[in-house]
C-alpha cells in the first residue's frame, strides 16, 4: 500500500536580490519518512524550510500540505514568549488535557492542599491526562528542564534552545520541520534524541551537520545544490557514494559536449565559406 503523502512541493523558486537559491524546485515527502536537507552553507537550506513553513514567500511554486496533517516546526533561533513560564511555553493548546494539566501543576507549584488539589487530580483523572504528563516530564528530564515555574528570560541561550524543541516533541505532530534540533544538546541528549526520533512514526524534514545523527536517523536525503534538489533513497553513507557518482557523471557529461563544441567549431573554421 502506497504511503500517504503528507507535504507536495511544485516548482519553487526563491531569489535574495540577484542571488538565485533555488529554482523550480518539485518533490514530496511520504508517511514516515525521515529526510535531511544538505547543501553547503549559504545555498538556502533555512530559505527553503521556511518557505515550506510560509514564513518566507517563494517567487514561483506551490506547496500543499495534506489537508489533515498536523505540523510544527524547530527554528535555529528560539521564538518563545520571554515572559512566558516554561509551563506556558509547553503546555500549550487548548485540549481539555492540557487545560488540566497546566491547573494541576500550578495547584502543585503553589502548595494548595485544599479541595483545589482534589479538584485538579480529578479533572486529571477525567481528561486521562496523566499520560501527557508523564510524556512532557520524560522529554523535560532528558533535556534537563525541571523548574517549570521559570520564565523564559531567565533562561540560558541553551535553555531556551531545549525549551523549543521540547515544545515541538510535546506536540506530537505529524510532521516536523527540524532546523539544527541537536545544536546545545550534550551527547547523552543527541543520543535520546537520535533513538526517539528513528523509532517513532514521525515525518521528519531536517537540517543538521551532524554526520552521525543524520546516519542513524535518516531514511533519505536531499541535496540542495546549484539551485536543484537531488534525492537520494537512503542514509548519509549512501548518499557520500552516490553524490560521488553524481558528480562524476555530470563531469563526463560536460567534458563531452565541450569536446563535441570543439570539433564542430574545429569543423566550422576550416570549412571555406561560400
Amino acid at each position: 500500500m502506497a504511503k500517504k503523502n503528507v507535504l507536495s512541493v511544485d516548482g519553487l523558486s526563491k531569489r535574495y536580490g540577484e542571488k538565485l537559491l533555488f529554482d523550480g524546485l518539485t518533490f514530496g515527502l511520504s508517511a514516515g519518512q525521515r529526510v535531511a536537507i544538505v547543501a553547503k552553507n549559504g545555498a538556502g537550506k533555512t530559505t527553503l524550510m521556511k518557505t515550506l513553513c510560509g514564513l518566507e514567500t517563494a517567487d514561483t511554486g506551490k506547496i500543499t500540505f495534506s489537508s489533515d496533517i498536523s505540523w510544527s516546526y524547530l527554528m535555529q533561533e528560539a521564538d518563545l514568549k520571554e515572559d512566558s513560564t516554561l509551563l506556558d511555553t509547553l503546555y500549550i493548546g487548548d485540549s481539555p488535557a492540557i487545560i488540566a494539566l497546566r491547573n494541576y501543576e500550578k495547584v502543585i507549584s503553589k502548595g494548595i492542599e485544599d479541595d483545589s488539589l482534589q479538584q485538579a487530580t480529578d479533572e486529571m483523572d477525567r481528561c486521562n491526562a496523566w499520560n501527557y504528563e508523564a510524556r512532557a516530564k520524560e522529554i523535560l528530564g532528558k533535556l534537563n528542564l525541571h523548574d517549570l515555574s521559570r520564565t523564559i528570560k531567565t533562561l540560558s541561550g541553551g535553555e531556551k534552545r531545549r525549551a523549543a524543541l521540547a515544545q515541538v516533541l510535546l506536540e506530537g505532530p505529524e510532521l516536523l520541520f527540524l532546523d539544527e534540533p541537536t545544536n546545545h544538546l550534550d551527547l547523552d541528549m543527541i543520543a535520546w534524541l537520535e533513538q526517539s526520533l528513528a523509532s517513532s512514526n514521525t515525518t521528519i524534514l531536517m537540517i543538521t551537520h551532524d554526520r552521525y545523527f543524520l546516519e542513524n536517523v535518516c531514511s533519505d536525503i536531499l541535496e540542495l545544490e546549484d539551485e536543484q534538489l537531488y534525492l537520494y533513497k537512503g542514509n548519509f553513507t549512501y548518499y557520500l557514494e552516490k553524490r560521488d557518482e553524481r558528480r562524476e557523471n555530470a563531469h563526463a557529461v560536460r567534458d563531452r559536449a565541450k569536446q563535441a563544441f570543439k570539433r564542430e567549431l574545429a569543423w566550422m573554421r576550416s570549412t571555406p565559406s561560400a
